[in-house]
C-alpha cells in the first residue's frame, strides 16, 4: 500500500489534486452549515474557493482562507455531496492549513487544548481531575521488552479525558474474558491532532510513536476506542510506513464477538444514535446500534438526519471557533429531542464532550452508546465529565478533585484559569455561572 515518501507528500498530494481539479463553483460553501456563521457570510462562495484554490497552488494565505479552513466542522462531508466533481474539501483543508503552518502564521490559540503532551490539554487536565496516576488501569506507554499482548486497547486522546467511557470498555472487556494490554492517551497520539493544526511532521511522528508503542506487544491486532486512531493507523499510516499488526475499532470488536457479553440487565428506553463523522465516512454506523438492540428493553428511534446523513457535533468547530460553534452543536439535539427518545447514544467521544454540556436544556440523556452497554452488563463507571460540566462552579471542581490534582502533579492555582476558560468555551450560555474564576 505505501505510495507516498511521508503524511506531508501524501496531503501535498491530495491538495495539489484538489485545486486541479476543483471549478471555483462554491456549491460545497453554500450548503456548508458553518459558512453562514463566519466573517465570510456575504462573501461570495466563489470568490472564497477562489482563494483556498490559490492557497492550494502556492499562493498567498488570504484572509478569507484563513477563516474559513479554521472554522470547519472537519469532516460532516456535507461540502463533498454538493460538490459536483465528488471531491473532498475536508482533505483539501488539511493540506491549505499545512500551507499556512509553513507561513509562519499561528492557528488559533485555543488549540493547545487538543495539543498532545501540551500540559494544559483536554486529556491530560480532566484525567488529572477523575484519577491519582497510580490508580489508572492502563500503560502510558509500553515499557522495555514488554510481555506479547494478543490484543492493544488504545484510548485516543480524548478517552482518559473521559475516562468513565474506557474504564466502561476494559469492564465489557473484563467480563467477557477478553486478554488485553490498555494504552492510554496521556502521551501517546495517533497524530491526528497535530494534523489539526497544519504540523504534519509532528503528526507522522505521533503516528510512528504509537505504532511503535503498539507494535511492542507483538500483537495480533490493535483494537482502537477511537475510530480516528483507527482511521489513522488503518488508512493513513500504512500509504508510507509498515504498520505490523491489524487495526479494528472497539465497537467492531464487540459485534464481532457479540456473543461473549455477558447483558445481565433489561433496560427499557427509548434511544436514538447520533452517528459521529469518521463512523458515517466509515460506514460503520450499524455496529453501536447492533450493540444496543442486543439489549432487552432497548428501542431505537432515528434522528431525521442519521448514518451516512448524520449532522456533525461541531467539535472542530468547537475547538477553532467556540464563538460560532453552539448553532452547530444544538441542531443534532434538537433532532434527538424531536423524535422523544430518552436518550442520545453517542458514538465518538468528541461528540460526547460536544453535547455533554449542553444535556440540561433537554429532555434526555446524552450517553456513549459504550456507557449503556456497561449498564446492562454491570459495570457502569460515575460519569464525572458531565459532573464537572453539567453545573458545578471553578471552585467546586478543585475542591472537589483536590487529590487527584495533587497527585497528578498539578496545583489549584494552575488549574483554576484553565478549567474557567473551558467552562466558558465549551459550556455556553453558562460561562458566568460555572466558572468563579
Amino acid at each position: 500500500m505505501k505510495k507516498y515518501r511521508n503524511l506531508a507528500d501524501y496531503f501535498e498530494y491530495r491538495g495539489r489534486r484538489f485545486a486541479e481539479r476543483c471549478t471555483n463553483c462554491g456549491a460545497c460553501l453554500e450548503v456548508c452549515p458553518v459558512y453562514p456563521l463566519t466573517g465570510l457570510a456575504g462573501k461570495d462562495p466563489r470568490v472564497v474557493m477562489e482563494k483556498i484554490t490559490g492557497l492550494l497552488k502556492g499562493g498567498e494565505v488570504s484572509a478569507e482562507a484563513y477563516e474559513m479552513v479554521f472554522s470547519c466542522n472537519g469532516g460532516c462531508d456535507i461540502c463533498s455531496k454538493a460538490c459536483p466533481e465528488k471531491l473532498n474539501l475536508y482533505s483539501a483543508f488539511t493540506s491549505a492549513i499545512a500551507r499556512i503552518a509553513g507561513s509562519g502564521k499561528q492557528p488559533p490559540p485555543q488549540v493547545y487544548q487538543v495539543m498532545p503532551k501540551n500540559r494544559y490539554n483536554f486529556q491530560r487536565v480532566f484525567s488529572a481531575l477523575q484519577s491519582k496516576p497510580s490508580e489508572r488501569r492502563w500503560l502510558s506507554r509500553a515499557p522495555a521488552n514488554p510481555r506479547p499482548a494478543e490484543i492493544v486497547l488504545f484510548a485516543g486522546c480524548q478517552a482518559t479525558g473521559m475516562m468513565h467511557t474506557f474504564l466502561e470498555t476494559m469492564g465489557i472487556l473484563d467480563k467477557m474474558g477478553v486478554g488485553y494490554v490498555a494504552l492510554g492517551g496521556d502521551e501517546l497520539c495517533c497524530g491526528t491532532a497535530a494534523m489539526l493544526w497544519g504540523d504534519l511532521n509532528a503528526a507522522q511522528a505521533m503516528g510512528e510513536e504509537l505504532v511503535s508503542n503498539i507494535a511492542a506487544f507483538k500483537p495480533k491486532k490493535a483494537v482502537h476506542f477511537c475510530t480516528g486512531c483507527h482511521v489513522m493507523c488503518w488508512a493513513m499510516l500504512p500509504r508510507f510506513m509498515d504498520v505490523p499488526f491489524e487495526s479494528g475499532e472497539v465497537a467492531q470488536f464487540l459485534v464481532d464477538n457479540l456473543g461473549r457479553i455477558p447483558i445481565q440487565k433489561r433496560m427499557d428506553k427509548l434511544v436514538t444514535v447520533h452517528d459521529a463523522c469518521s463512523v458515517a465516512r466509515l460506514g460503520s454506523y450499524e455496529n453501536p446500534r447492533r450493540l444496543l438492540q442486543a439489549i432487552p428493553g432497548i428501542r431505537l428511534v432515528e434522528m431525521k438526519h442519521n448514518r451516512a446523513d448524520s449532522l456533525c457535533c461541531g467539535g472542530a468547530t468547537n475547538t477553532w471557533r467556540a464563538d460560532i460553534s453552539e448553532p452547530l452543536r444544538r441542531v443534532p439535539l434538537q433532532e434527538a429531542e424531536a423524535t422523544g427518545a430518552q436518550v442520545l447514544a453517542t458514538t465518538c467521544t468528541g461528540c460526547q464532550k460536544s453535547f455533554a454540556p449542553l444535556e440540561r436544556d433537554y429532555g434526555f440523556e446524552v450517553r456513549s452508546y459504550i456507557s449503556i452497554l456497561a449498564e446492562a452488563v454491570g459495570v457502569s463507571q460515575e460519569d464525572n465529565f458531565k459532573r464537572f460540566v453539567g453545573g458545578m462552579t471553578v471552585d467546586e471542581v478543585l475542591t472537589d478533585a483536590r487529590r487527584c490534582i495533587e497527585a497528578s502533579g498539578y496545583t489549584a492555582d494552575e488549574m483554576g484559569p484553565v478549567l474557567a476558560e473551558y467552562f466558558d468555551r465549551f459550556c455556553p450560555g453558562h460561562g458566568r455561572r460555572l466558572g468563579s474564576m
